[in-house]
């Protein structure tokens, strides 16, 4: 029997095209750089045709042998880097390369685990692992059947209707307002780099992150990367400074003008400095509406300052949300506005000027840290991702404008280690100024300095149920990095399993089923205990047991996920959350400040409050979703929900009745 290496199905020896797909059997890689159809990739993945070929990867279709579905795979390979002999699956690298290439490989992958933090959005392809082998790197994302943009224009006579553009355009906006939040710039939005699915329902989706700005990577200097017509200025230049949101939408202004206009070539932003020549689209296509004309031109913008600040500032625009005017007369406008603030400031320059002087003196002083060491201990679990999340986010903070005199000595405890050293500490009243104090006791935390000027920060506003800390934290001396709620895993399908179909419960009751049919987890059963009545538990293992499954549903927490989610791989689950009149929930991860200089304590306080704020967020709570943590920050939080599929905030008329107060 032979293999069709396009719709992987099976046929006899003596054809030569396969009879259900019509594709000639061929056997031989197109390219002899290419890995042959019919190679398996990580013990699963038979690869089949190549179907693109860029300047770091080339993607291959193939078929996953564990859940019979064709997908595509990205494999790293860049020809100026690395080499492949024909028939061999392994690449070579020459010593001259070597660092380069694993810096190169090092980012294929950020870029695979940045696409699959979006796997749910219905615009961004959906990664579903990523692996090593072949001395490169893989990774797995769902197979989209059509044609790119580019293409499509092509079989469409250059140019599609405006409702069609309109709708191309909102759903990469989407795409790309989510990215955004997330700190993700694409920097490659073009037709190619979009894709129109075939099917009943035409689905849109954005390709490739390989040249995005990403937060989570060591990127000191990114690649120029530029696609003539679609790029914008600032993308030319060596640093990345001044690329943010704007870049986005003069490549999205710059698609919709093509998909609108039919023109073959647009103009390249940097020519358009000297003279631009680029014509108004409804100059060329007399249907187009003057607003919208104004609003492609808005965004295409040769000043990003005269851009949109955001896709979707855009998007309200050329949906007929927002007026807006030409090009011309925004600048006259702000020609006019720049005269007379001028004016106005010239009255004022001699009445404030004293004032206005010593306010950004101060505002100065306050931004800049003064030299300081400082310590930051934490406790190390086995197998965690914290410490190298910690360093990075170390690094990060050290290297942040203002904070460039600052040192901090960092060390890590077993959990056996860290309780006696950091007890031993508060005795010898040397506390490291800051270290995490999840669980430790009274008399270690009343050595600690109180934190109330941290929740006074711009980081601690980002952040979900930070006014309820007051109730929960008496002493003012822990700050949260993580929440914990309730949950009741219900094993729905499989051995000892239940009908319940709904997302909430407010009583035990509701599940219908005998006592001994639902576990307390005693690992959390204080809080489970808060919110419901005392019942006649079953043990959690009769719930975790593979093999016999006594018990079909477990009353635990968010943080039981990850064991939940490994240990019951034969049954099909579902996670519920309360319904009660109040849900009573705990804050986790706590971290603490001991006592210093004034420039210790000044910078001590600045980095707790950098971990309240996204990137550090991004970076360790989100890289510990194995816990089942929420992080505090709302940003982050969405990241993890885009992960672990958790999320139990999703209805704001449940997560107003959230509460949290001390239960000691």
């Amino acid at each position: 029997m032979k293999l069709c290496y396009s719709c992987f199905s099976e046929f006899e020896e003596a054809y030569n095209v396969c009879p259900y797909c019509g594709t000639p059997y061929n056997s031989e890689p197109e390219e002899p750089i290419y890995l042959a159809p019919g190679t398996v990739l990580n013990k699963r993945y038979i690869v089949g045709e190549a179907i693109k070929a860029g300047g770091f990867g080339i993607v291959y279709k193939a078929f996953d042998t564990k859940l019979e579905v064709v997908v595509a795979i990205k494999e790293f390979y860049s020809s100026k880097l690395m080499t492949r002999a024909k028939g061999d699956k392994s690449v070579i690298v020459s010593k001259k390369t070597s660092d380069e290439f694993e810096y190169r490989k090092k980012r294929f992958l950020v870029e695979a685990k940045t696409m699959a933090r979006f796997g749910s959005h219905r615009s961004i392809v959906n990664v579903y692992e990523f692996f090593e082998e072949n001395n490169t790197a893989y990774f797995v994302m769902e197979y989209l059947d059509g044609e790119d943009l580019s293409e499509y224009l092509k079989h469409h006579g250059g140019r599609v209707p405006t409702d069609f553009a309109l709708m191309v355009t909102n759903e990469i906006g989407y795409a790309l307002k989510s990215l955004h939040e997330c700190g993700v710039i694409h920097r490659d939005v073009a037709p190619d780099n979009i894709y129109i699915c075939h099917g009943k329902n035409i689905k849109i989706k954005l390709l490739d992150l390989g040249a995005a700005l990403i937060p989570e990577s060591d990127d000191e200097v990114l690649d120029l990367i530029m696609k003539v017509g679609y790029s914008p200025c600032e993308q030319y230049d060596k640093d990345n400074r001044n690329i943010g949101p704007w870049t986005d939408v003069y490549a999205l202004g710059a698609t919709l003008y093509k998909m609108l206009t039919g023109i073959k070539e647009l103009p390249e932003s940097t020519n358009r400095k000297v003279g631009d020549t680029l014509v108004p689209p409804a100059q060329l296509n007399p249907s187009i509406d003057g607003n919208l004309s104004n609003s492609i031109m808005k965004a295409m913008a040769v000043d990003k300052y005269m851009r949109f600040k955001n896709v979707n500032e855009f998007l309200r625009a050329v949906n007929g949300e927002k007026k807006v005017s030409t090009l011309g007369q925004e600048r006259l406008r702000r020609k006019i506005k720049r005269a007379a603030g001028i004016a106005a400031a010239g009255i004022l320059i001699l009445i404030g000027g004293i004032v206005l002087f010593k306010k950004n003196e101060a505002k100065k002083t306050e931004k800049y840290l003064e030299s300081a060491e400082i310590s930051l201990w934490y406790c190390l679990e086995d197998g965690s991702k914290e410490n190298e999340a910690i360093q990075d986010i170390v690094e990060q903070f050290i290297a942040t404008d203002g904070n460039e005199k600052v040192k901090i000595e960092v060390k890590s405890f077993s959990p056996q280690e860290y309780e006696s050293a950091i007890s031993k500490a508060a005795s010898d009243g040397k506390l490291p100024n800051i270290f995490e104090s999840t669980e430790l006791s009274d008399d270690v935390l009343e050595k600690a300095r109180k934190v109330d000027k941290i929740f006074d920060s711009p980081q601690a506003k980002e952040c979900m149920f930070i006014n309820q800390y007051d109730k929960y934290y008496k002493n003012h001396k822990q700050v949260p990095m993580g929440i914990v709620v309730p949950v009741a895993y219900v094993i729905t399908k499989g051995a000892e399993s239940v009908e319940y179909s709904e997302n909430y419960f407010s009583t035990i009751e509701d599940f219908k089923i005998s006592e001994n049919k639902i576990a307390l987890d005693q690992d959390y059963s204080k809080l489970v205990l808060k919110n419901f009545n005392k019942w006649s538990w079953a043990d959690s293992k009769d719930f975790l047991d593979n093999g016999s499954n006594k018990a079909a549903v477990m009353i635990s927490s968010t943080m039981k996920l990850d064991e939940v989610k490994s240990t019951l791989t034969s049954y099909q689950k579902k996670y519920v959350y309360p319904n009660n009149k109040s849900i009573y929930c705990e804050f986790t991860y706590e971290w603490s400040l001991g006592e210093g200089s004034k420039a210790q304590e000044r910078a001590a306080d600045r980095f707790v409050e950098w971990m309240l704020g996204t990137p550090y967020q991004n970076a360790l709570m989100v890289s510990r979703a194995q816990d089942g943590q929420i992080p505090v920050n709302k940003k982050a939080y969405m990241n993890k929900c885009e992960i672990t599929g958790l999320d139990p905030l999703r209805d704001e008329k449940i997560a107003a009745k959230f509460v949290f107060e001390e239960s000691k």
